[in-house]
């Protein structure tokens, strides 16, 4: 499947469920990111299962995050895996992001010049 970027960035669909709900996001598929990221406080309200902190390298030095147990449903599928909790910014034009995690499981071809994504 195709799809345009958005706000030119590679954006698709991302819906996290939890014991008391679930969110949708628009996420950034972020090649470079081991794990996806979804927001802390959104984690807690979804009552997403606390697994630990896990130290991670970033391109500013290390940090440590949060680990959420979550249910993730992308492009149709469902995936059980441990996220990232962490509030970005308010600033940022991103809330989530879609990690190796996630995207190694298909096989995307990112087209800056068109602005389009083809996943598959």
């Amino acid at each position: 499947m195709k799809v345009a970027y958005k706000n030119d960035m590679p954006i698709l669909k991302l819906k996290v469920k939890g014991s008391k709900g679930q969110s949708e996001y628009d996420a950034y598929l972020d090649t470079g990111a081991g794990r996806t990221l979804i927001p802390e406080k959104d984690a807690k309200k979804l009552g997403l299962p606390y697994a630990g902190d896990t130290t991670v390298i970033t391109g500013s030095g290390k940090d440590i995050i949060r680990l959420y147990r979550a249910q993730i449903e992308f492009l149709g599928k469902e995936f059980h895996i441990l996220v990232f909790g962490r509030d970005l910014p308010k600033q940022a034009q991103i809330k989530a992001m879609i990690g190796r995690d996630i995207l190694d499981k298909y096989k995307a071809c990112f087209d800056g010049v068109r602005k389009e994504i083809e996943i598959t």
